[in-house]
């Protein structure tokens, strides 16, 4: 009985795995620059947002300043509602984001891309 060569087998089963593992890093490779261009639109969203959050806020004190007939009333005005909106903001993300909630939400998740793996 004759033992068939495996040359050709084995090579071929080598270029298969080589071929792969490059799909692979090219899959990864395209999930980061997708990442990272969302990264960025989002972080000029967010950029955009507070400029005209800024230049919004600004406005407003000037005009409260100029019906108030004050240099500084306006943006007092403007500063105190800042600081209910924030402590209002603080209040909602302090009652919702338990430490629980979050490491649940978590866990969750892990066990998820588990099950699919």
């Amino acid at each position: 009985m004759k033992i068939p060569e495996t040359n050709g087998l084995i090579e071929n089963i080598y270029k298969y795995v080589q071929t792969h593992i490059e799909i692979a890093k090219l899959e990864v490779e395209e999930r980061v620059q997708e990442t990272i261009k969302k990264l960025v639109i989002g972080a000029i969203l967010v950029l955009s947002a507070a400029m005209f959050l800024l230049f919004s806020l600004l406005t407003l004190a000037l005009f409260l300043n100029h019906v108030f007939k004050s240099e500084y009333l306006g943006f007092l005005v403007v500063t105190i509602l800042l600081a209910i909106v924030v402590a209002y903001i603080f209040h909602l993300g302090k009652s919702q984001l338990k430490p629980n909630t979050i490491t649940e939400s978590i866990e969750e998740e892990a066990e998820t891309v588990f099950q699919e793996n």
